[in-house]
């Protein structure tokens, strides 16, 4: 016998449902995967950020105290400088890279900071303070003489300690910490290579 009647009502509400219910945990499965790919792309964001910035700042330090035509040997006073200028918040740094006896024209006299408001890391060489690097929470330097040392004395420092503490740019809302911001930490401690040699 043949049986033309279709489907019941049950049936077919039972059908909606597992339909639903797999369209419900396909999506659900979708949403976790995106959400979870929008969270590794912040964060690799902020770690590029923090690398990027400390590459530039470690390279700039290596040239600290740069003197070609050893004004700080002469004998005169009159013409030294500092290859990094103390500064409690700021990193000062002055090569003389032209060869002219004075760290005083572009990118010879480069000053880091950091910007509270807008959690930027600046550089500013003499033609304003240009961002290098955003979503930075906190920026500090630490002064050491050539025993290692904590120094305030810009003529003793031989070695420079950098901390870059980055953030990503959008708080993730499953992240407990930091009002779901992830953070990434960076430290670097240098030695100056032309600065106290004789």
């Amino acid at each position: 016998m043949r049986n033309d009647h279709g489907f019941t009502l049950l049936e077919v509400v039972v059908s909606i449902a597992l339909g639903v219910v797999t369209l419900g945990t396909i999506y659900s499965v979708y949403a976790g995967q995106v959400r979870a790919q929008v969270v590794r792309d912040d964060t690799l964001d902020m770690q590029q950020h923090a690398r990027a910035a400390m590459d530039v700042i470690l390279r700039e330090l290596r040239m600290a105290g740069y003197d070609p035509r050893h004004v700080n040997l002469d004998g005169s006073a009159m013409n030294d400088f500092d290859g990094i200028v103390y500064h409690p918040t700021q990193l000062h740094i002055k090569a003389d890279l032209n060869g002219n006896g004075s760290p005083t024209d572009a990118n010879e006299s480069i000053r880091y900071s950091h910007d509270r408001d807008t959690m930027t890391l600046r550089r500013d060489t003499g033609g304003g303070r240009q961002p290098v690097a955003e979503h930075i929470e906190s920026f500090s330097i630490h002064y050491f003489n050539r025993h290692g040392l904590p120094t305030i004395d810009s003529q003793q420092i031989r070695q420079v300690a950098v901390t870059i503490k980055a953030r990503t740019a959008t708080p993730d809302q499953r992240y407990p910490l930091n009002h779901g911001y992830r953070t990434f930490t960076l430290h670097s401690r240098m030695s100056i290579r032309n600065i106290g040699l004789s």
